[in-house]
């Protein structure tokens, strides 16, 4: 019986842990590389973040009884694709010095983006970013000083209401399910746990385009646009962000404005390992590497590069552009999970299929955009179920539905922490 191939998955997001899961380990020896060994399920963060459930249920460990691959917590640093070996280091402080190099038979790079400040003074060090549980915990943490320092004796109003000023940086869907569950964490036990501090609490949505949730129909997106209106979202379009401190935030259209908390939810940027592959790459917005519709690499004369795949926000496909989302890198992960099954003998190209657009907008109401576009409860009924169905385990399944059900008997645990 001949020695199985080995298969090398960079990234343990979206694609890459469903890659890990999915390829026939019968087939192929599987080893899955990334710092992080859990995958966020990143349409939960917003709602974990605001304590709909502990945030540990928003991602998965990438170790579990099932999982038939080696895991190995690190960074890859490069690929020589002539030698077919990865370069790597430990993803540990005190072991970052030490290198050592993992061979591969097939190669899939999949390891996401990171996020983009776009160099404006300040974000890097005072913004809560939204990639992972560890940045949930962080708004969550935040949330409960903020509530705190508040309703401190002496604390004057016009301190409180900077305190409890939320600032979110994005209108992407993000971003705005982030402001829709703050805004529902305001108007729901904070009047009661803290009486003091009702109508004090603001959030803010800036975005620098022209309207939000740009992936969506114009009208969804005025919709969406006055459904947080009425909720009490100040919305902030083409605004341009110059500077930001430890509790301020400079635009170029609105001056200074004071804040308890910036939320980041926009922008991604290439990370190191993609700016350094001398790959073919895109040449305008983010860095990404350019595949065949095979999701093969290409060198930089356009030759495809042998038994090396891209996908998930850190690749495209050449000739046409996809969007960086969880959709697209499950469909990718899919298409080679049964390319690679089949030992190769799948020709058929990669094809998109898009799904509904959803978004949560706050007081039980949503966009949707699909076969048929509709908004309201329905809207937000099909959103929960999604935040239902996007987790990967009945375990977290169940413990989610006994969260949300101790919320509804005895109020968000967010405020109690």
């Amino acid at each position: 019986m001949s020695e199985k191939q080995k298969v090398v998955i960079i990234g343990s997001g979206w694609g890459g842990y469903r890659l890990g899961y999915g390829i026939d380990y019968r087939k192929y020896d599987i080893t899955l590389i990334s710092p992080e060994n859990t995958s966020a399920v990143t349409p939960l963060l917003a709602s974990a973040a605001c304590g709909l459930f502990d945030p540990r249920l928003a991602h998965e460990p990438i170790r579990r009884k099932d999982f038939h691959a080696e895991y190995i917590k690190a960074f890859v640093d490069d690929i020589d694709f002539e030698t077919q070996t990865l370069i790597c280091h430990p993803a540990f402080e005190e072991l970052k010095d030490q290198r050592f190099e993992v061979p591969y038979d097939k190669v899939v790079i999949t390891p996401g983006c990171r996020t983009n400040t776009f160099d404006i003074p300040g974000v890097a060090e005072n913004a809560i970013f939204v990639k992972n549980v560890a940045n949930a915990n962080a708004v969550r943490s935040r949330l409960n000083d903020l509530l705190e320092m508040a309703s401190l004796p002496g604390t004057s109003e016009a301190r409180q209401r900077q305190l409890l000023h939320i600032v979110v940086v994005g209108g992407g869907p993000t971003g705005i399910e982030m402001a829709a569950e703050l805004t529902d964490l305001f108007d729901g036990d904070l009047g009661v746990l803290f009486p003091r501090l009702k109508d004090k609490t603001s959030v803010s949505v800036h975005d620098v385009a022209p309207h939000i949730l740009a992936p969506f129909d114009r009208k969804l997106s005025e919709y969406a646009c006055s459904a947080l209106k009425s909720n009490k979202v100040d919305i902030k379009v083409n605004s341009h962000i110059l500077k930001v401190t430890a509790d301020t935030m400079e635009t170029k259209e609105d001056g200074v404005t004071g804040y308890g908390m910036l939320i980041w939810a926009t922008g991604n940027r290439s990370i190191p390992l993609i700016d350094k592959l001398n790959l073919r790459k895109t040449e305008q917005g983010l860095l990404r590497l350019l595949t065949d519709h095979h999701l093969n690499v290409f060198t930089p004369d356009g030759a495809v590069v042998p038994n090396a795949f891209a996908m998930g926000d850190a690749a495209d496909i050449d000739g046409g552009t996809l969007p960086t989302t969880a959709e697209v890198a499950i469909q990718k992960a899919d298409y080679l999970i049964k390319l690679l099954n089949s030992s190769g003998k799948s020709t058929q190209p990669f094809h998109y299929k898009q799904r509904s657009l959803v978004t949560y907008t706050g007081r039980r109401d949503g966009v949707i955009q699909g076969n048929r576009d509709y908004t309201g409860y329905g809207a937000w009924l099909s959103w929960r179920s999604g935040s239902f169905f996007w987790t990967r385990s009945w375990r977290r399944r169940i413990l989610m539905c006994y969260a949300w059900f101790m919320d509804w008997l005895d109020g968000r645990e967010i405020i109690r922490n």
